[in-house]
């Protein structure tokens, strides 16, 4: 109750900080995590939407939770990537740090799908899925892992995918022993995002299903995939032999998927 009561007083304060100390107007809060919050915000002159994201007030003495509020400030300025938020500034509000990015103005898939009634055929799932992979290549080359390629954080606009939410990103460690990932999701190697983009390209394949059977079967029975795709597959979600790296997946879904004959599984 007593944080609840701190957070709504100091969301007054940024509203407050936003519509009279700086060049943007306040417009609403879009989304509460677990240890920040985030909100859309219009620039006076120009008319633009962007993000101001900070930390919860409880977590403001927190040292561990802020330096990781700074590394995701970091990794975005280094990422600098069109398909990414880019940082504008950043400051603190009554001691509680915040940066402000750019408002990506797209959908997640989730909602393309549910809403408004998108299906994904194999190979546009596919297309979709190389799309990301290759994002994907060029983070890992920097040396970073985003850790959470979720649905929300996987945003489509005009055909082109953005990558937001680098919250749980963290610099690359070469040196993980794949016997000893208890948890894909929170490895800090590529294993975390390729395990991600398994479940999200299963996520695509099934807007086409339609379920004939009411007993529930596995992804590999129910989806009837070319035999290469559900083994590649498997490969992401740890199944099978893990890939090496981003690149060596994007190679096989490349060359091995897109340019081969579909072939159906009984």
């Amino acid at each position: 109750m007593f944080n609840t009561f701190k957070e709504n007083k100091y969301h007054n304060f940024v509203k407050d900080y936003i519509d009279n100390k700086t060049q943007y107007r306040y417009i609403e809060e879009l989304g509460l995590g677990s240890y920040g919050v985030a909100y859309l915000i219009q620039h006076l002159s120009s008319g633009e939407n962007y993000v101001l994201k900070r930390m919860k007030a409880k977590h403001r003495k927190n040292q561990k939770l802020r330096d990781k509020f700074n590394l995701e400030i970091q990794l975005l300025q280094e990422v600098d990537l069109p398909n990414t938020p880019t940082v504008i500034e950043q400051g603190k509000i009554e001691e509680v740090p915040f940066y402000i990015m750019d408002f990506i103005d797209g959908q997640t898939f989730e909602q393309a799908i549910f809403r408004d009634g998108k299906t994904y055929s194999v190979e546009q799932s596919l297309q979709i899925t190389s799309q990301l992979l290759e994002y994907v290549v060029i983070l890992h080359k920097k040396g970073i892992v985003h850790r959470d390629l979720r649905i929300p954080n996987i945003l489509v606009k005009e055909k082109d995918l953005y990558i937001i939410d680098f919250g749980l990103a963290c610099y690359m460690k070469e040196d993980v022993d794949f016997d000893k990932i208890d948890n894909p999701k929170r490895a800090e190697n590529h294993i975390s995002d390729l395990y991600f983009i398994g479940h999200f390209l299963l996520f695509l394949l099934y807007s086409n299903y339609s379920p004939t059977q009411k007993k529930e079967r596995s992804w590999q029975e129910e989806l009837r995939l070319p035999y290469s795709l559900v083994d590649y597959i498997e490969r992401l979600l740890l199944l099978r032999e893990p890939f090496s790296s981003a690149d060596e997946s994007l190679k096989m879904l490349q060359s091995q998927l897109l340019k081969h004959p579909i072939v159906l599984t009984d």
